[in-house]
């Protein structure tokens, strides 16, 4: 890539950046101050009561609390990832249109291939690691509070057995891999909704949703209310990530002397999730994914061409 090149690729990112930080970096700042907020509400207006549950608690049958629900976090930072990058997709390929700003897309040094794979880096890459970034403060933020609760309620300190910084690195790194792999896994489905958008734009994500209603409906009729092959293929194209995920820690958890390492480990965690994963399918949806950018920037550059 040439330096203006290069250049031009930075300033799109920088744009995309502006234009979507909100989802992507301010609402997450909202959700992480109400979340903490009504954990402090909920420890001013029930302390008395968590003083008395803590004699209930046995001793010694705590669990490492920090990195269990650091862990729990993670899926739900992906959760919340996975739906902002839908509807980014959904109106990113197409926002350009607004107010003649392709025109300015037009005006750098990149092609509405190049403009689109930047938008795709941006969804799957730049973004992401916005998110995982809050993920890790609300973690330094979690620990903090955790370690100050833990010396101030009983309650708090019997069930927390303490902090393994060792199972915390087994988080981070089990988690990125978890999140990397998933938001490939979800590729394609990104950008079709982002082809849709290009041809449609604001009724993109009502045009996905109607296109699944009605291939569940069509193979419902056909096969007599008992789903289809088609619709088992787009739910677990949905589900897979997060499915394989809940049976692993189903399986260990259904262990009552489980411990959150057990989960996590990156030696126990990684080699297992990577060989659940149907690489076939991974594979093939990368090439659509391709496709599907490739149809969008030739819709825009026809049609600008127009």
């Amino acid at each position: 890539m040439s330096a203006n090149g290069f250049s031009a690729t930075a300033s799109l990112l920088k744009k995309e950046f502006i234009e979507h930080k909100i989802p992507f970096l301010y609402v997450p700042g909202i959700f992480v101050i109400l979340i903490f907020g009504s954990f402090f509400i909920s420890a001013w207006r029930h302390g008395k009561n968590w003083e008395m549950a803590s004699m209930f608690v046995p001793a010694n049958e705590g669990i490492d609390i920090f990195n269990a629900f650091y862990s729990i976090s993670i899926i739900l930072w992906l959760g919340y990832l996975t739906l902002m990058l839908f509807v980014y997709f959904s109106a990113s390929f197409s926002a350009d249109r607004k107010n003649n700003a392709l025109l300015f897309w037009k005006s750098l040094p990149v092609s509405d291939l190049e403009a689109l794979g930047v938008k795709t880096l941006a969804g799957m890459v730049m973004f992401p690691l916005v998110i995982m970034g809050w993920a890790l403060a609300t973690a330094v933020l979690g620990f903090v509070i955790l370690s100050v609760v833990s010396a101030t309620s009983p309650l708090v300190a019997a069930l927390n057995s303490g902090t393994n910084l060792w199972t915390t690195l087994n988080v981070e790194i089990s988690s990125l891999i978890f999140v990397s792999m998933s938001l490939l896994w979800y590729l394609p489905i990104f950008t079709f909704v982002g082809l849709l958008g290009t041809v449609l734009r604001g009724w993109a994500i009502p045009a996905f949703i109607l296109l699944m209603v009605m291939v569940e409906v069509i193979e419902s009729i056909v096969n007599f209310a008992q789903g289809g092959q088609i619709s088992d293929w787009l739910s677990f194209r949905i589900e897979a990530p997060f499915r394989i995920a809940s049976d692993m820690a189903d399986n260990i958890v259904g262990n009552a002397e489980f411990e959150v390492i057990e989960i996590v480990s990156v030696l126990n965690f990684v080699p297992a999730f990577l060989s659940r994963i149907d690489w076939t399918e991974m594979v093939a949806g990368w090439l659509f994914a391709a496709i599907f950018v490739y149809l969008a920037s030739e819709y825009r550059r026809r049609r600008l061409a127009a």
